[in-house]
């Protein structure tokens, strides 16, 4: 099991006809409502992809919040550890979605932003295996506190800890998500986040710069051209999947969560990193986060069909291979909100 500390929002999506431009009318042929949120969409991804997952977070006691919860209770997320707040709404967040697919949000953290630390706090590492952070955890002190309690909790249980930087921590806090990483396994960030903490705009100088703070171990993600990996001493680029993208949003996510679990299930490097390209590809074909998130059947279908280089052709035999039997009655389909 991994314990997740994250973020659960609503997410309200809108494709427009043109790309948004500040100060201009951007119309919509509709809205949809979606599950959204750093945490709620890698728990998704995870429980949709096999492994089971716990979310430590916080909503409001309003719709958005009831839906949310449910919404994560039908993936089998455990939510014993979700606090209520009567002092904010669930976060909620506005995503205009430009025609090719790129997305830019509007919104407020809101009840996320008032997790409180609680005496039972390490309880809910009970029967986990790893430890799942994100970059937002440290932009608020509840969520903060709560993740340098964990942190300590896992060190001394000898539990991996992954962190996730996430834009807005990469480029307001850099110094202290960089202070951060030197304690966890794994660091996740893509090239925009990476050349915020480091100042290198090149993708391979930026890795270098985050191998040196202090993690055991460094994945750059880049999108649609694929991922950044280190094998031995050379850093390695692994191919993209490329895909007609309809929606990035939580495309990083589903890229996190695959990249986790094949690693947690000791895949080699390569192979985790091209499923998790993968994974992020397939999010990227529907409209919305949570509930986009892929399962294994359609990492497999990006995966098969996807124009690789020769070099790849036994990595991807081998992914197809160890890629487990899609869950049953998960579907990924587009929430129309009224």
């Amino acid at each position: 099991m991994i314990l997740v500390l994250g973020d659960i929002n609503v997410d309200v999506s809108a494709r427009l006809e043109a790309p948004f431009r500040i100060g201009s009318d951007c119309l919509a042929a509709s809205f949809a409502v979606h599950l959204g949120g750093v945490g709620a969409n890698t728990a998704t991804a995870l429980a949709r992809l096999g492994m089971p997952v716990r979310l430590l977070a916080c909503v409001g006691r309003d719709w958005f919040g009831e839906t949310a919860l449910e919404r994560l209770r039908q993936d089998g997320v455990d939510l014993a550890f979700v606090q209520r707040t009567e002092a904010a709404m669930t976060g909620l967040m506005f995503i205009a979605i430009a025609p090719d697919g790129q997305r830019t949000i509007l919104g407020s953290r809101s009840a996320n932003l008032l997790f409180r630390p609680q005496a039972d706090l390490e309880t809910a590492l009970e029967g986990a295996g790893a430890l799942l952070l994100m970059g937002y955890n440290l932009m608020a002190p509840g969520l903060e506190q709560t993740a340098e309690t964990l942190l300590a909790a896992a060190r001394r249980r000898g539990l991996p800890v992954a962190l996730d930087v996430g834009a807005a921590p990469s480029h307001q806090i850099p110094q202290k998500v960089v202070s951060f990483s030197r304690g966890v396994d794994l660091l996740l960030a893509n090239d925009e986040e990476a050349a915020a903490l480091t100042g290198a705009a090149d993708p391979r100088a930026a890795m270098r710069a985050l191998e040196k703070s202090g993690a055991a171990q460094v994945v750059l993600k880049l999108g649609a051209a694929g991922c950044l990996i280190r094998q031995a001493s050379q850093i390695v680029e692994v191919p993209p999947c490329p895909v007609r993208a309809l929606d990035t949003t939580g495309s990083g996510d589903a890229f996190t969560a695959a990249f986790l679990k094949a690693r947690l299930e000791g895949w080699p490097d390569a192979e985790a990193a091209l499923a998790a390209n993968a994974a992020g590809a397939a999010a990227a074909e529907v409209v919305g986060a949570g509930e986009g998130m892929p399962d294994p059947s359609r990492v497999a279908a990006v995966l098969s069909a996807a124009t690789l280089p020769d070099s790849w052709t036994d990595v991807r035999q081998r992914v197809l291979e160890r890629l487990p039997p899609a869950r049953a009655g998960k579907g990924n389909t587009e929430t129309q909100g009224a």
